[in-house]
């Protein structure tokens, strides 16, 4: 029999059910409201299993949703977040396909949105861009759809921009050293040279 229903001071939107005298899970205070439960009700062992799982995913999934709050996460994200909160495979299925069907967990959409903020605030080479996108568990087909949105006269502005800036810097007056110090961003020694040639060719005002 459920014995008291408490609400949790840590959680206002939580509530704590107790059966016979003692703690036995807990529940948001929609998940409450729709179960109906109530003090002085008989409750089976299997009636508790199910609410307890139900209110273990609900506190998984508004997590998340705080988590996704920060700044778009890819799907192997939320998985890896779910995995450090202990949360076993079946439910972090059901709470990723969730997330998924409402639109927000979109790999191929996290992707484009990674791409653009890069470019905009902190430009990388295609390459760069493509092994940071690998590294969040983004799928090759989905990587090469947003960096296909790149137009290749941005990639060659945005390394003239870094050539310029690196070559006021004492380390990489020396071409070769500037060179290698690109190479490792990323960028192809063709679009190196291209970049170089422009710069060098551009007249002084």
């Amino acid at each position: 029999m459920i014995t008291d229903i408490k609400q949790q001071k840590r959680s206002k939107g939580r509530f704590s059910v107790y059966v016979d005298g003692k703690y036995a899970f807990a529940v948001s205070d929609l998940d409450l409201g729709l179960s109906g439960l109530w003090v002085g009700q008989d409750i089976s062992d299997e009636q508790i299993a199910e609410l307890k799982d139900s209110g273990e995913e609900s506190k998984a999934y508004n997590q998340v949703i705080r988590y996704l709050s920060y700044r778009p996460r890819s799907e192997r994200e939320v998985r890896d977040y779910l995995v450090k909160k202990g949360i076993g495979e079946e439910m972090a299925d059901q709470i990723t396909g969730r997330l998924r069907r409402a639109g927000l967990i979109n790999d191929q959409e996290f992707a484009a949105g990674w791409v653009a903020n890069r470019q905009l605030l902190r430009p990388r080479s295609r390459r760069r861009l493509e092994q940071e996108l690998m590294s969040k568990g983004v799928s090759g087909e989905q990587i090469g759809a947003a960096l296909a949105e790149m137009n290749p006269e941005d990639e060659l502005s945005v390394l003239m921009g870094v050539i310029e800036k690196k070559r006021r810097l004492s380390q990489y007056r020396e071409p070769e050293k500037l060179v290698g110090y690109l190479a490792r961003q990323g960028y192809g020694y063709d679009l190196i040279k291209k970049a170089l040639e422009r710069l060098d060719s551009a007249p002084d005002f």
